[in-house]
């Protein structure tokens, strides 16, 4: 099976820092956006940063698709004004949008962080944020763990096809679907977890101990420079 993460030496893969700063203004910018005046351009260019940055890593058909998504949700909420007694439209085009400008943008950066970010890199640069293990190990360990169990659930689905076994399963015999999806998914989470500890360990990965890498992570000058756009525009939107 061919790898879907984009390794750290790509240029357009951010620092797992500058991944994290960028996520939060986004998000903070798309939660709080308003509707009214010239600000909501410098908005929209924001809620766009995501979906670039996807583009630029090759992800053509999600970038472009979330891109125009936002632009049409954008533009609904801020323009789209039905006159007259369609009031009910209006609601049924402006609450859509709003969910969508306000909630889309945040989970495409997550998205992205997720696709381009291994966990090694992640950990190194959350040690680099001084951000306790107690804190940094969960999150490597979630980072690994459910890639894997997404695995495993299209495995065993796999497996209930060539056995026969399909979803109208569930309307006939919902307790014995249960048992054939959800039992063996649960032994797998377990077998898996005890892997994980067992993987942690073994690369020294504890709460007292310094750990080392062989992962030299610098922020460059791309990191730099959409850092600096980010919060060019975010202080720009909150000014004007």
């Amino acid at each position: 099976m061919r790898n879907q993460r984009i390794t750290h030496n790509h240029i357009f893969n951010l620092d797992p820092r500058i991944k994290i700063l960028m996520m939060l203004i986004i998000s903070l910018i798309a939660l709080t956006g308003g509707t009214t005046g010239h600000e909501i351009i410098f908005r929209l260019i924001v809620m766009l940063i995501p979906a670039l940055l996807l583009i630029l890593v090759g992800k053509y058909v999600i970038g472009f698709t979330c891109m125009v998504v936002i632009i049409l949700a954008w533009y609904g909420e801020a323009f789209v004004i039905i006159e007259g007694q369609q009031q009910i439209a209006t609601l049924l085009i402006f609450v859509p949008s709003g969910i969508v400008t306000r909630f889309l943008p945040s989970l495409i950066m997550g998205y992205y962080i997720y696709t381009t970010t291994q966990v090694e890199t992640l950990i190194l640069g959350l040690e680099r944020m001084k951000i306790p293990r107690k804190i940094t190990i969960p999150i490597a360990v979630m980072f690994r763990f459910l890639p894997t169990i997404k695995a495993e659930s299209s495995s065993i689905k796999d497996a209930m096809k060539m056995r026969g076994i399909s979803l109208r399963l569930v309307f006939k015999k919902p307790i014995l679907y249960i048992e054939y999806r959800i039992v063996p998914l649960l032994n797998s989470v377990i077998k898996i977890g005890n892997e994980l500890t067992v993987a942690s360990v073994t690369r020294g990965l504890n709460l007292t101990y310094k750990r080392t890498s062989v992962i030299d992570l610098r922020i460059r000058w791309f990191d730099w420079l959409c850092v600096i756009i980010t919060m060019l525009l975010g202080t720009t939107y909150y000014i004007l």
